[in-house]
């Protein structure tokens, strides 16, 4: 499935072999450096999280929203509390904007996460 900021992307006007780097550190910085100002890296990375939770062994290998495989199977307690806040939040009819600056966060992460949200009550 292909989503429109997919085409905003800026791994798509590089080599591709730089999002499967070969060990641990291999060239995974320059895939970072790309992700750093990447304008969808929120939304590139919160594809590759749901996909890795949604049970159907949809595992996202490589590098996607500037974390390795490994980095996004860590366990981020605090980005589920943010999350959770920001659903929350939501759903008491808070505009996006001002989820934002309460939770001090960029208004692009409460994009991706109610987005991300709504994928997974339709699934």
């Amino acid at each position: 499935m292909k989503y429109e900021w997919m085409d905003q992307a800026l791994c798509a006007q590089v080599d591709p072999d730089l999002w499967f780097p070969g060990g641990a550190g291999s060239g995974s910085h320059k895939a970072k450096k790309v992700c750093e100002v990447c304008p969808v890296s929120a939304e590139c990375g919160g594809y590759a999280d749901l996909l890795e939770g949604d049970g159907s062994n949809g595992r996202r290998h490589g590098m996607w929203g500037g974390r390795s495989a490994q980095q996004r199977t860590k366990p981020r307690p605090r980005d589920a509390a943010r999350d959770a806040a920001i659903v929350r939040l939501t759903d008491r009819g808070i505009s996006p904007a001002e989820i934002a600056e309460r939770l001090d966060i960029s208004d692009r992460t409460v994009a991706r996460v109610i987005a991300a949200h709504r994928e997974q009550e339709v699934a």
